[in-house]
Protein backbone atom coordinates (compact mmCIF):
# COMPACT_ATOMS: atom_id res chain seq x y z
CA UNK A 1 0.00 0.00 0.00
CA UNK A 2 1.04 3.24 -1.18
CA UNK A 3 1.42 6.14 1.44
CA UNK A 4 -0.84 8.38 -0.42
CA UNK A 5 -3.42 5.46 0.43
CA UNK A 6 -2.16 4.90 4.02
CA UNK A 7 -3.01 9.00 4.31
CA UNK A 8 -6.39 8.72 3.19
CA UNK A 9 -6.96 5.77 5.37
CA UNK A 10 -6.33 7.66 8.32
CA UNK A 11 -8.84 9.29 9.99
CA UNK A 12 -8.73 12.50 9.87
CA UNK A 13 -8.34 14.66 12.86
CA UNK A 14 -9.61 18.38 13.62
CA UNK A 15 -7.38 20.74 14.32
CA UNK A 16 -7.89 22.21 17.46
CA UNK A 17 -9.52 26.09 17.52
CA UNK A 18 -6.83 28.57 18.50
CA UNK A 19 -8.19 30.50 21.92
CA UNK A 20 -9.45 33.99 21.25
CA UNK A 21 -8.78 36.73 23.23
CA UNK A 22 -11.45 39.08 24.69
CA UNK A 23 -10.02 41.70 22.31
CA UNK A 24 -10.27 39.33 19.17
CA UNK A 25 -13.95 38.59 20.15
CA UNK A 26 -14.74 41.94 19.80
CA UNK A 27 -13.22 42.75 16.71
CA UNK A 28 -14.80 39.74 15.23
CA UNK A 29 -18.39 41.04 16.58
CA UNK A 30 -17.90 44.67 14.89
CA UNK A 31 -16.62 43.53 11.62
CA UNK A 32 -20.16 40.93 12.10
CA UNK A 33 -21.90 43.96 12.79
CA UNK A 34 -20.46 46.18 10.51
CA UNK A 35 -21.21 43.49 7.71
CA UNK A 36 -24.91 43.25 8.67
CA UNK A 37 -25.39 46.79 8.98
CA UNK A 38 -24.07 47.47 5.60
CA UNK A 39 -26.09 44.79 3.78
CA UNK A 40 -29.92 46.26 5.30
CA UNK A 41 -28.11 49.67 4.36
CA UNK A 42 -28.04 48.41 0.85
CA UNK A 43 -31.54 46.74 0.84
CA UNK A 44 -33.15 50.32 1.57
CA UNK A 45 -31.55 51.86 -0.85
CA UNK A 46 -32.22 49.18 -3.46
CA UNK A 47 -35.39 49.95 -6.15
CA UNK A 48 -38.48 48.08 -4.20
CA UNK A 49 -39.10 45.71 -7.16
CA UNK A 50 -42.31 43.93 -7.82
CA UNK A 51 -41.60 40.95 -9.25
CA UNK A 52 -45.14 39.85 -10.25
CA UNK A 53 -45.48 42.59 -12.29
CA UNK A 54 -42.48 43.78 -13.10
CA UNK A 55 -42.65 47.87 -11.70
CA UNK A 56 -40.34 49.15 -10.04
CA UNK A 57 -40.86 51.83 -7.56
CA UNK A 58 -38.41 54.03 -8.91
CA UNK A 59 -37.83 58.25 -8.73
CA UNK A 60 -36.99 60.89 -11.55
CA UNK A 61 -33.88 63.14 -9.50
CA UNK A 62 -32.72 66.00 -10.69
CA UNK A 63 -33.53 68.83 -12.86
CA UNK A 64 -31.96 67.91 -16.18
CA UNK A 65 -34.19 64.33 -15.80
CA UNK A 66 -37.26 66.06 -14.73
CA UNK A 67 -37.24 68.30 -17.56
CA UNK A 68 -36.74 65.63 -19.56
CA UNK A 69 -39.31 63.45 -18.03
CA UNK A 70 -41.85 65.68 -18.59
CA UNK A 71 -40.50 67.28 -22.52
CA UNK A 72 -41.11 63.49 -22.94
CA UNK A 73 -45.05 63.49 -21.36
CA UNK A 74 -44.26 61.06 -19.04
CA UNK A 75 -47.39 60.58 -16.83
CA UNK A 76 -46.18 61.42 -13.45
CA UNK A 77 -48.29 61.07 -10.40
CA UNK A 78 -46.49 64.03 -8.25
CA UNK A 79 -43.87 66.10 -8.39
CA UNK A 80 -41.81 67.31 -5.28
CA UNK A 81 -39.82 70.40 -5.03
CA UNK A 82 -37.87 72.95 -2.58
CA UNK A 83 -38.83 75.57 -2.24
CA UNK A 84 -35.56 77.63 -2.10
CA UNK A 85 -36.19 80.75 -4.96
CA UNK A 86 -34.23 79.14 -6.94
CA UNK A 87 -35.41 80.42 -10.68
CA UNK A 88 -34.74 77.68 -12.46
CA UNK A 89 -36.39 75.16 -10.06
CA UNK A 90 -39.20 77.11 -10.71
CA UNK A 91 -39.59 77.08 -14.06
CA UNK A 92 -39.30 72.92 -13.46
CA UNK A 93 -42.34 73.57 -11.76
CA UNK A 94 -44.28 75.83 -13.88
CA UNK A 95 -43.93 73.39 -16.72
CA UNK A 96 -44.96 70.97 -14.25
CA UNK A 97 -48.52 72.49 -13.25
CA UNK A 98 -49.19 73.18 -16.80
CA UNK A 99 -48.91 69.50 -17.91
CA UNK A 100 -51.32 68.52 -15.07
CA UNK A 101 -48.71 67.29 -12.59
CA UNK A 102 -49.67 67.65 -9.22
CA UNK A 103 -46.96 69.77 -7.32
CA UNK A 104 -45.80 69.89 -3.68
CA UNK A 105 -43.15 72.13 -1.77
CA UNK A 106 -41.13 70.06 0.17
CA UNK A 107 -38.20 70.27 2.72
CA UNK A 108 -34.33 69.19 2.31
CA UNK A 109 -34.96 66.54 4.40
CA UNK A 110 -38.21 64.96 3.04
CA UNK A 111 -35.95 65.25 -0.64
CA UNK A 112 -33.41 63.41 0.86
CA UNK A 113 -35.43 60.67 2.50
CA UNK A 114 -37.34 60.09 -0.41
CA UNK A 115 -33.60 60.04 -2.23
CA UNK A 116 -31.85 57.86 -0.08
CA UNK A 117 -27.97 58.07 -1.98
CA UNK A 118 -29.43 60.07 -4.48
CA UNK A 119 -28.66 63.40 -5.99
CA UNK A 120 -32.00 65.12 -5.96
CA UNK A 121 -30.74 68.86 -6.93
CA UNK A 122 -33.79 70.09 -5.21
CA UNK A 123 -36.36 67.85 -7.23
CA UNK A 124 -37.92 64.98 -8.03
CA UNK A 125 -41.00 62.93 -9.59
CA UNK A 126 -42.66 59.76 -8.70
CA UNK A 127 -43.57 58.83 -12.13
CA UNK A 128 -47.05 56.63 -12.83
CA UNK A 129 -46.75 52.84 -12.93
CA UNK A 130 -48.92 53.42 -16.16
CA UNK A 131 -50.82 55.98 -17.85
CA UNK A 132 -54.10 57.45 -17.11
CA UNK A 133 -56.88 57.75 -19.58
CA UNK A 134 -58.83 60.88 -20.01
CA UNK A 135 -62.14 60.75 -18.40
CA UNK A 136 -64.40 62.58 -20.76
CA UNK A 137 -62.66 60.63 -24.35
CA UNK A 138 -63.01 57.41 -22.04
CA UNK A 139 -67.00 57.98 -21.13
CA UNK A 140 -67.86 59.30 -24.70
CA UNK A 141 -65.74 56.14 -26.42
CA UNK A 142 -68.32 54.18 -23.63
CA UNK A 143 -72.08 55.83 -24.42
CA UNK A 144 -71.17 55.74 -28.36
CA UNK A 145 -70.48 52.03 -28.45
CA UNK A 146 -73.88 51.59 -26.52
CA UNK A 147 -72.71 50.77 -23.55
CA UNK A 148 -74.34 51.48 -19.97
CA UNK A 149 -71.00 52.16 -17.91
CA UNK A 150 -70.18 50.92 -14.35
CA UNK A 151 -67.80 53.31 -12.94
CA UNK A 152 -66.27 53.41 -9.06
CA UNK A 153 -64.96 57.11 -7.97
CA UNK A 154 -62.54 56.58 -5.65
CA UNK A 155 -62.77 59.72 -2.90
CA UNK A 156 -59.07 60.01 -1.44
CA UNK A 157 -58.22 56.44 -1.17
CA UNK A 158 -55.10 56.98 0.57
CA UNK A 159 -53.94 53.34 0.86
CA UNK A 160 -51.78 51.99 -1.70
CA UNK A 161 -52.83 48.08 -0.94
CA UNK A 162 -56.54 49.26 -0.98
CA UNK A 163 -56.16 50.58 -4.03
CA UNK A 164 -54.37 48.00 -6.22
CA UNK A 165 -57.03 45.48 -3.81
CA UNK A 166 -60.01 47.72 -5.56
CA UNK A 167 -58.42 47.72 -9.04
CA UNK A 168 -58.33 44.00 -8.73
CA UNK A 169 -62.07 43.91 -7.70
CA UNK A 170 -63.02 46.22 -10.69
CA UNK A 171 -61.59 43.81 -12.90
CA UNK A 172 -62.89 40.68 -11.86
CA UNK A 173 -66.63 42.78 -11.80
CA UNK A 174 -65.96 44.24 -15.44
CA UNK A 175 -65.84 48.10 -14.26
CA UNK A 176 -65.80 49.77 -16.81
CA UNK A 177 -63.65 52.80 -15.67
CA UNK A 178 -62.21 53.80 -12.01
CA UNK A 179 -61.57 57.49 -11.65
CA UNK A 180 -59.24 59.04 -8.91
CA UNK A 181 -58.45 62.73 -7.68
CA UNK A 182 -55.54 64.31 -8.71
CA UNK A 183 -54.99 65.30 -4.40
CA UNK A 184 -55.07 63.50 -1.60
CA UNK A 185 -55.11 60.37 -3.16
CA UNK A 186 -52.59 57.39 -3.95
CA UNK A 187 -52.02 57.44 -7.57
CA UNK A 188 -50.31 54.42 -9.40
CA UNK A 189 -47.20 53.51 -8.57
CA UNK A 190 -45.57 49.88 -7.83
CA UNK A 191 -46.90 49.34 -4.62
CA UNK A 192 -50.28 49.57 -6.11
CA UNK A 193 -49.27 47.67 -9.41
CA UNK A 194 -48.04 44.97 -7.07
CA UNK A 195 -51.28 44.83 -4.97
CA UNK A 196 -53.45 44.69 -7.61
CA UNK A 197 -52.16 41.54 -9.13
CA UNK A 198 -51.75 42.59 -12.58
CA UNK A 199 -55.26 44.28 -12.56
CA UNK A 200 -53.34 47.54 -13.22
CA UNK A 201 -52.63 46.58 -16.84
CA UNK A 202 -56.53 46.29 -17.68
CA UNK A 203 -58.53 48.60 -15.25
CA UNK A 204 -58.60 51.93 -16.94
CA UNK A 205 -58.01 54.62 -14.79
CA UNK A 206 -58.67 58.49 -14.67
CA UNK A 207 -57.30 60.59 -12.98
CA UNK A 208 -59.60 64.22 -12.30
CA UNK A 209 -59.27 67.67 -10.23
CA UNK A 210 -62.69 68.13 -9.00
CA UNK A 211 -64.84 64.86 -8.07
CA UNK A 212 -67.61 66.85 -7.12
CA UNK A 213 -67.99 68.58 -10.96
CA UNK A 214 -67.17 65.41 -12.15
CA UNK A 215 -70.33 63.65 -10.18
CA UNK A 216 -72.57 67.06 -11.14
CA UNK A 217 -71.34 66.22 -14.80
CA UNK A 218 -71.84 62.37 -14.50
CA UNK A 219 -75.49 63.29 -13.63
CA UNK A 220 -76.66 65.52 -16.31
CA UNK A 221 -75.06 62.75 -18.51
CA UNK A 222 -77.85 60.37 -17.09
CA UNK A 223 -76.13 58.35 -14.17
CA UNK A 224 -77.24 57.08 -11.33
CA UNK A 225 -74.81 57.77 -7.77
CA UNK A 226 -74.19 55.74 -5.46
CA UNK A 227 -72.40 56.29 -2.37
CA UNK A 228 -71.17 53.63 0.82
CA UNK A 229 -71.99 55.48 3.63
CA UNK A 230 -71.79 53.42 6.86
CA UNK A 231 -74.36 55.12 8.58
CA UNK A 232 -76.69 55.41 5.84
CA UNK A 233 -80.33 53.70 6.41
CA UNK A 234 -80.87 52.23 2.99
CA UNK A 235 -78.83 49.05 2.33
CA UNK A 236 -76.64 47.91 -0.47
CA UNK A 237 -79.19 44.88 -1.24
CA UNK A 238 -82.07 46.73 -1.68
CA UNK A 239 -81.80 49.35 -4.73
CA UNK A 240 -81.15 48.61 -8.28
CA UNK A 241 -78.74 49.32 -10.37
CA UNK A 242 -79.62 49.37 -13.61
CA UNK A 243 -78.72 51.79 -16.41
CA UNK A 244 -75.15 53.98 -15.91
CA UNK A 245 -74.19 53.96 -12.54
CA UNK A 246 -71.20 55.68 -10.57
CA UNK A 247 -70.33 53.91 -6.89
CA UNK A 248 -68.47 56.09 -4.74
CA UNK A 249 -66.09 54.78 -2.36
CA UNK A 250 -64.91 56.90 0.20
CA UNK A 251 -61.78 57.47 2.19
CA UNK A 252 -60.49 54.97 4.50
CA UNK A 253 -61.64 56.91 7.78
CA UNK A 254 -63.68 59.50 7.12
CA UNK A 255 -65.68 58.27 4.22
CA UNK A 256 -67.30 60.16 1.91
CA UNK A 257 -67.40 64.68 2.35
CA UNK A 258 -70.01 66.28 2.40
CA UNK A 259 -70.19 67.57 -0.88
CA UNK A 260 -69.89 64.11 -2.38
CA UNK A 261 -72.65 62.91 -0.23
CA UNK A 262 -74.64 65.76 -1.55
CA UNK A 263 -74.33 64.53 -4.93
CA UNK A 264 -75.57 60.89 -4.13
CA UNK A 265 -78.69 59.67 -5.43
CA UNK A 266 -78.84 57.04 -2.76
CA UNK A 267 -76.18 56.41 0.04
CA UNK A 268 -75.66 52.66 1.07
CA UNK A 269 -74.88 50.65 3.82
CA UNK A 270 -73.71 47.09 4.12
CA UNK A 271 -75.63 45.46 7.54
CA UNK A 272 -73.10 43.80 10.25
CA UNK A 273 -74.08 41.35 12.00
CA UNK A 274 -70.60 41.09 14.21
CA UNK A 275 -69.12 43.30 17.05
CA UNK A 276 -67.11 45.21 14.36
CA UNK A 277 -69.06 48.01 12.59
CA UNK A 278 -66.80 48.86 9.63
CA UNK A 279 -65.01 47.13 6.53
CA UNK A 280 -61.74 47.78 4.88
CA UNK A 281 -62.49 50.45 2.07
CA UNK A 282 -61.61 47.43 -1.11
CA UNK A 283 -63.61 45.27 1.03
CA UNK A 284 -67.21 47.47 0.89
CA UNK A 285 -66.30 48.05 -2.32
CA UNK A 286 -65.78 44.19 -3.11
CA UNK A 287 -69.24 43.41 -2.01
CA UNK A 288 -71.25 46.74 -2.95
CA UNK A 289 -69.86 45.82 -6.92
CA UNK A 290 -70.58 42.59 -6.87
CA UNK A 291 -73.84 42.73 -5.70
CA UNK A 292 -74.05 45.84 -8.66
CA UNK A 293 -72.57 43.37 -11.11
CA UNK A 294 -75.03 40.47 -10.35
CA UNK A 295 -77.95 42.66 -10.67
CA UNK A 296 -77.12 44.03 -13.87
CA UNK A 297 -76.63 40.62 -15.31
CA UNK A 298 -79.80 39.57 -14.15
CA UNK A 299 -81.60 42.17 -15.62
CA UNK A 300 -79.84 42.77 -19.25
CA UNK A 301 -80.76 38.34 -18.99
CA UNK A 302 -84.30 39.41 -18.44
CA UNK A 303 -84.30 42.28 -20.68
CA UNK A 304 -83.07 40.13 -23.75
CA UNK A 305 -85.71 36.90 -22.84
CA UNK A 306 -88.53 39.45 -23.05
CA UNK A 307 -87.22 40.81 -26.34
CA UNK A 308 -87.64 36.97 -27.53
CA UNK A 309 -90.93 36.47 -26.47
CA UNK A 310 -92.01 39.48 -28.64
Amino acid sequence: MSRAEERNQEPRKRRPRKAQGGAQRKQDNAKRDYRARRSSQERERRPEQNHDSGFEAEIICGRNAVKAALAAGRTINRLYYLDSGDSRLYKLVQAAREAGVPVSAAKNEQLDRLTGDLTHQGIIAEPAAKDYVDAESYLSELEAAGKDPFILILAEIQDGHNLGAILRVADAAAVDLVIIPERRSQGLDARVARASAGAIEFVPVARVTNLSRLTLDLKDRGYWIYGLDGEAKERYNEVSYRGKIALIVGNEARGINQKLREHCDFLLSIPMAGRINSLNASVACGIVTFAARAERETGLAKDEAELEQV
